[in-house]
């Protein structure tokens, strides 16, 4: 059995890294808390930004949809990984890295040449290693600092790779936040921008505007351009967004479920302590009452 001196020690460590998950928990949650606002604001505003550009696209020919529109098939994929640059976030990146290498696998099965550009410490560091696999490198503190200033950066370098590079899809892959605890991996295509089929109810009222011609001003390579950019940053920010939330909703869980094993441990060890402590004074009473006796007698 450990001396009485151990398990204090044991205790007092056991106490301050509950006092450090307890923190770190407690900065996920606010962290997270913030973030989700955005969220919820953001997918409403991207979602009727690509409303209206799939509208402006019905009046524009082919010819004038713009470089960012067009399918190409150069055989060439990008996967962009959103990944954290932090560990103590469980099993967060891990699954992250799985869910890469089977899209990897499934992109080289159907005959392309597949190329991924990580984004976040943990991932560069498994994907940089592999000399099967080419890596793009990409300004890692992007998860950290999310906003809107960030997000237009990754998304207009997406673009001047997408554009220098020739590739025929870009697509990103990161956890679609839905609450703390549920983050669903998922891979997205966002360049060339797809075109969502716009379902009507037949028995809906036909509006006599349909029909009217669309004027697009300045010019209509202007409106194509400046659109279909606006709605690729937008789209790249709610991305982030979703992938800095799963981040901290996976980081609060693990400091979360950290701090529960170190009340468990903390029971246990006080439990130990005590019982020691009662068997040192039961061998001192058991030494006092011997030496009482050996005095009388």
């Amino acid at each position: 059995m450990p001396s009485l001196k151990e398990i204090r020690t044991r205790i007092a460590s056991v106490q301050s890294t509950r006092k450090i998950t307890s923190a770190m928990k407690m900065v996920a949650a606010s962290r997270l808390r913030r973030v989700q606002n955005d969220i919820v604001h953001l997918r409403k505003y991207a979602w009727q930004l690509k409303k209206i550009l799939d509208e402006v696209m019905d009046h524009v020919p082919v010819a004038g949809q713009g470089p960012f529109m067009k399918e190409r098939d150069t055989g060439e994929v990008l996967i962009i990984a959103l990944g954290s640059n932090k560990g103590l976030c469980g099993t967060y990146n891990a699954f992250l890295i799985r869910h890469c290498l089977k899209e990897l696998r499934r992109l080289r099965q159907e005959g392309h040449r597949a190329v991924i550009m990580p984004v976040g410490q943990k991932l560069w560091h498994f994907f940089s290693r592999r000399e099967d696999t080419e890596c793009l490198s990409v300004d890692h503190h992007i998860m950290e600092r999310v906003g809107h200033g960030a997000a237009t950066e990754l998304a207009e370098l997406v673009m001047d790779i997408h554009l220098r590079r020739n590739f025929s899809r870009v697509l990103m892959v990161y956890n679609r936040f839905k609450n703390a605890v549920v983050h669903q991996l998922t891979t997205e295509q966002v360049l060339p921008v797809p075109r969502e089929e716009m379902i009507f109810d037949e028995e809906a009222i036909v509006d006599p505007m349909d029909d009217m011609p669309v004027i697009l001003e300045p010019d209509q390579e202007a409106v194509v351009e400046y659109m279909t950019r606006k709605f690729i940053r937008y789209n790249v920010y709610r991305i982030l967004l979703d992938a800095s939330a799963s981040e901290h909703g996976s980081r609060m869980t693990a400091m979360h479920k950290a701090t529960d094993n170190a009340e468990e441990i903390l029971k246990s060890l006080k439990l130990s302590y005590n019982k020691a402590r009662q068997a040192a004074v039961t061998r001192e009473l058991m030494d006092i009452v011997g030496g009482a006796g050996r005095t009388g007698s």
